[in-house]
């Protein structure tokens, strides 16, 4: 059954990114993560298959709504990417959220692009 958000435009790499973001912010519970989407809809008009095109603004939303406690998600998030990409990478510690999924997207892009 192929997911909601598949059904969207979303290029294959935007594609990976969300299911990594949906598989890391599963850590808040399934209505925890729902809520956020929700939320994140509602109050900041960014929906969650928007996302992978928009994680400036994302990166905003979890600010605003997890203070400090982003950074712990951020790094969830940017981990399971990996993982999901198996990209193995030593990302720069002053690299800042969209930074790091940026240089990791681009990764996969340019694996994708070669098969």
């Amino acid at each position: 059954m192929q997911r909601l958000y598949e059904c969207a435009m979303l290029d294959k790499v935007d594609l990976i990114v969300l299911e990594a973001i949906d598989e890391a912010l599963s850590v808040l519970g399934e209505k925890g993560k729902n809520a956020v989407y929700y939320f994140f809809e509602r109050e900041y008009l960014l929906e969650k298959e928007d996302i992978p095109k928009n994680l400036t603004k994302f990166d905003d939303c979890l600010r605003l709504v997890f203070g400090v406690g982003a950074n712990v998600l951020e790094k969830h998030i940017i981990s399971t990417l990996m993982k999901k990409a198996s990209v193995e990478l030593e990302l720069d510690a002053d690299l800042d959220f969209v930074e790091s999924m940026e240089i990791v997207r681009g990764i996969i892009r340019k694996r994708i692009s070669m098969t």
